[in-house]
C-alpha cells in the first residue's frame, strides 16, 4: 500500500512520534510511506525510518491560511503524478488539507484525533474526520462521539504505543555517567523526573511539580529534581525555583536526544499534567523503562493506571498530593520496584508498538477495499 501522512511539522513532541514510529513499522510490513509536513526538528529523522519526506507550507494552527490553500494546491499536483492508495492526517491542518483532497482527487483518508479539542466553528461545520476516525483512547472515542457526533461506526479506539523493549534498554553505565556530570546531578541521592515539552499555559503542570519540590524539602532535604524537556514555559518555571528557593535542587536539561539516558538517572517518575491528557505517551514512556510512576488522576491516565496496581495515582493540580505520592514511594522502595515493575508489565502488554501498528493496518485495509462499496 501506499500511504501518505500529513502533519502540520515535525516538532519534538506526541504526534512527531506517533507518525516517526508507525511510518518505521509500515516501512518494514513493506508498505511505501510518505510524509507530508513543514520544518521541524525531527524532520531528518522520516529519513531514517525508510519512509520519505514532502515538505509543504503546513505549519499553521490557522487551517484556512492563505498558505494552507497554496500548500493544498501543491500537494494535490504532486499527488496527480505521484498517486497514493490513502491518506492519514494527523493535526488539524492535515485533516483540512486531507479532506480537500480527498474530495478532489477521490483518496480515502483516515484521522488520528491526538487530543481533546475545542467545538471551535471550523470543527464544528467542517470536521474533517475522515473515512475513519483513530482515537488515541476510550476518553478521545467519547468526545468523538458526545461533541462532535461523529457516527459510532466510523470511530475506532486504538491505544497509542511505543516500542516497549527499547524504553526498557538502559544505555551504558558511562554514557549515564557522562550526562549526570554534565547536568550536574548528585550521585546517591534520590532523583524525580519528569518529561514534556514547557508548552505556553497552565496544562502540563509543572509548575505543581515545583511547588511539590518546595514541599518535600522538609521530608527529604537531598531529594533532586530532573526537568527534561523545552519551550517558552522554561523562563516562567525557572523563575519559580528561584522564588521558592529550589534552584539548586532542579535541573532543567532542555531536550534529550536519548530519552532512556535521563530515564537511567530517575528514580521515580512523575507525571504532573492539570488538563485531561489524551493519552500520555510520556508516561507509558517512563512506565516501560520501570521507573515507578506518580500521576495525576486525569484524562485518560486511569485508562493506563491503576491506584497502587500499576502506578500510584495523585489528585490533579494539587502539589501536597503530589508531594505526599512521591514521598510515599520514596520511603518505601520495595513497594516503588512493585509499581515499576507492574507498569512496565503493563506497557508491554497493552501498550506495544506492533499490536498498534496492525490495528491502524486494519483501518487502512477497511478504508481501500471496503468504502467503495459503502458508497
Amino acid at each position: 500500500m501506499r500511504i501518505l501522512h500529513i502533519t502540520s511539522h515535525l516538532d519534538i513532541g506526541g504526534i512527531t512520534r506517533y507518525v516517526l514510529s508507525l511510518s518505521k513499522r509500515l516501512v518494514e510490513r513493506n508498505h511505501r510511506v510518505i510524509v507530508a509536513s513543514d520544518r521541524g526538528s525531527a524532520e531528518g529523522q522520516v529519513e531514517t525510518t525508510g519512509a520519505t519526506h514532502w515538505r509543504f507550507p503546513f505549519h499553521t494552527s490557522v487551517e484556512f491560511s492563505p498558505q494552507v490553500f497554496w500548500g493544498m494546491k501543491q500537494l494535490s499536483d504532486r499527488l496527480r503524478r505521484e498517486p497514493v492508495d490513502l491518506i492519514h492526517a494527523h493535526t488539524r491542518v492535515g485533516q483540512v488539507v486531507a479532506d480537500h483532497i480527498s474530495r478532489r482527487l477521490q483518496i480515502p483518508y483516515v484521522t488520528t484525533w491526538h487530543g481533546i479539542y475545542k467545538r471551535r466553528l471550523g470543527r464544528r461545520f467542517w470536521p474533517c474526520t475522515g473515512n475513519r476516525t483513530i482515537a488515541v483512547s476510550d476518553l478521545v472515542r467519547q468526545h468523538l462521539l458526545q461533541d462532535f457526533h461523529v457516527p459510532e461506526k466510523d470511530v475506532r479506539c486504538i491505544y497509542n504505543a511505543i516500542d516497549s523493549a527499547y524504553y526498557a534498554t538502559v544505555p551504558e553505565d558511562s554514557v549515564v555517567e557522562v550526562h549526570r556530570r554534565r547536568w550536574q546531578i548528585e550521585a546517591n541521592q534520590p532523583v524525580i523526573g519528569t518529561v514534556g515539552r514547557l508548552a505556553a499555559g497552565r496544562v502540563k503542570g509543572f509548575d505543581v511539580l515545583l511547588v511539590a519540590a518546595y514541599l518535600l524539602e522538609q521530608f527529604i532535604p537531598n531529594v533532586q529534581f530532573l526537568i527534561v524537556g523545552d519551550g517558552p514555559r522554561r523562563p516562567f518555571l525557572e523563575d519559580i525555583t528561584r522564588r521558592l528557593g529550589i534552584q539548586h535542587r532542579v535541573h532543567f536539561v532542555g531536550e534529550a536526544e536519548d530519552i532512556r539516558i535521563p530515564f537511567a538517572l530517575m528514580d521515580l517518575f512523575v507525571f504532573t499534567s492539570r488538563w485531561p491528557e489524551a493519552f500520555g505517551l510520556t508516561l507509558i514512556e517512563g512506565m516501560a523503562a520501570g521507573k515507578p510512576v506518580v500521576a495525576t488522576k486525569t484524562g485518560a491516565v486511569p485508562e493506563i493506571i491503576q491506584h497502587d496496581v500499576n502506578g500510584w495515582l495523585v489528585s490533579p493540580d494539587d502539589p501536597s498530593s503530589m508531594a505526599e505520592g512521591i514521598r510515599r514511594l520514596l520511603s518505601d522502595r520495595a513497594d516503588a520496584s512493585r509499581l515499576g515493575h507492574q507498569g512496565q508489565m503493563r506497557v508491554r502488554e497493552a501498550f506495544g508498538l506492533d499490536r498498534m501498528v496492525s490495528e491502524v493496518e486494519a483501518v487502512y485495509q477497511e478504508i481501500v477495499t471496503k468504502i467503495p462499496q459503502d458508497g
